[in-house]
């Protein structure tokens, strides 16, 4: 009986003593904690303090700046300039409002107490956000056929973005290598049909994923396509029907016959090297029709410009009678003609000159 006291009260005593010997520290810490801009970012600790009274807490963003306190238990107190951005919940959880880009970073709590106990613990604060493109640039902006061109796409955003590559018009990037990782389009040796629009994607799987164009032209020698010049001949088509083509082409060149009725028609051949049959005889009317152009030309302006016959006056005889034999010369009677008068006065038109001349004189003329 005795000796089942003496246990009881040993273990009461160990457990006063231990209680009051215990060390307060953490139970629980953030680590590393992710948050979006815009949102809340929860920074948790838990401790062991049930033998220590608490003294004073304070939450720091490191290197040095002093965020939120607490004193005894009491209420929290943000610093100047820090009110309606930072709360203490529950036990020591530091509550982050409206997160931005500049809040990422490392955060200290330090709890105090009473039996000069100090703790220390540090969490990591990682902010995520949509990627924003912030460059798209070409190795060179002359680019050759042939030449090596690298497109590279530059994006800021947590986390890291991946990068994909797309042409405009939706064909194939051909032979160009994309790396995904740090967003560029590389092409070897390129050639023209690489000539077009290219769009860089931007996502890191945080709001709507970001794009931005760049255009590519590449350069190229041009060949001027050969000519052949018209000949100067004006041909007459006649509506002649089209042979139908036969199953193997012909060869053309020099004419000749075989005598074979094929069904193709008896007659020449068109044989490799020459014209075929309808060309020639074309040539041929053309060239007809040129020369008798040639000759009716030639000939009409011989006979506008050549020299010219002289042509004599023309001689108008005019003989003065009496009204009374004015009669007409098929009224009188042509067995009894007129006495001849030679004092009857005649006029002429000579070397285009009006003369009156007697009718003997007229006669001569």
């Amino acid at each position: 009986m005795a000796g089942a006291c003496l246990a009881e009260l040993c273990l009461i005593l160990c457990c006063f003593i231990g209680g009051n010997l215990a060390i307060p520290s953490f139970t629980s810490e953030p680590g590393n904690v992710t948050a979006e801009v815009g949102g809340t970012a929860l920074l948790e600790w838990q401790m062991d303090d049930d033998g220590a009274s608490q003294i004073f807490e304070i939450w720091r963003k490191l290197p040095s700046a002093g965020l939120i306190q607490r004193a005894g238990g009491g209420d929290a107190s943000p610093f100047p300039g820090y009110e309606g951005k930072f709360e203490i919940e529950g036990i020591a959880t530091l509550k982050i409002l409206n997160v931005n880009k500049e809040d990422a970073g490392q955060y200290e709590f330090q709890p105090s107490y009473d039996d000069g106990t100090v703790l220390d613990s540090i969490a990591t604060l990682v902010v995520t956000y949509q990627p924003t493109i912030t460059g798209v640039t070409a190795s060179s902006y002359a680019v050759n056929e042939g030449d090596d061109l690298t497109l590279t796409c530059a994006a800021d955003g947590i986390p890291a973005p991946t990068f994909t590559w797309s042409k405009s018009d939706g064909s194939s990037l051909d032979a160009a290598v994309a790396d995904a990782a740090v967003g560029t389009l590389t092409f070897s040796n390129i050639s023209r049909v690489s000539t077009g629009t290219y769009t860089c994607s931007a996502d890191n799987g945080v709001g709507m994923a970001q794009t931005q164009d760049i255009a590519v032209s590449v350069s190229y020698p041009t060949t001027a396509a050969p000519t052949t010049p018209t000949p100067n001949v004006t041909m007459k088509m006649t509506d002649a029907p089209t042979p139908a083509p036969s199953a193997a082409p012909e060869p053309t060149g020099d004419m000749k016959t075989d005598g074979k009725d094929d069904g193709k028609g008896r007659g020449a051949k068109p044989q490799k090297g020459g014209l075929g049959t309808g060309a020639i005889v074309g040539i041929v009317i053309g060239l007809l029709a040129l020369f008798i152009t040639i000759a009716v030309g030639a000939y009409c302006a011989s006979k506008r410009f050549g020299p010219q016959q002289e042509k004599k006056p023309d001689v108008v005889t005019f003989t003065k009678a009496e009204e009374n034999e004015a009669e007409p010369l098929k009224n009188k009677d042509p067995e009894n003609p007129p006495e001849k008068t030679e004092d009857k006065d005649t006029s002429i038109i000579k070397n285009g000159e009006m003369e009156d001349v007697p009718l003997k004189n007229a006669e001569e003329a």
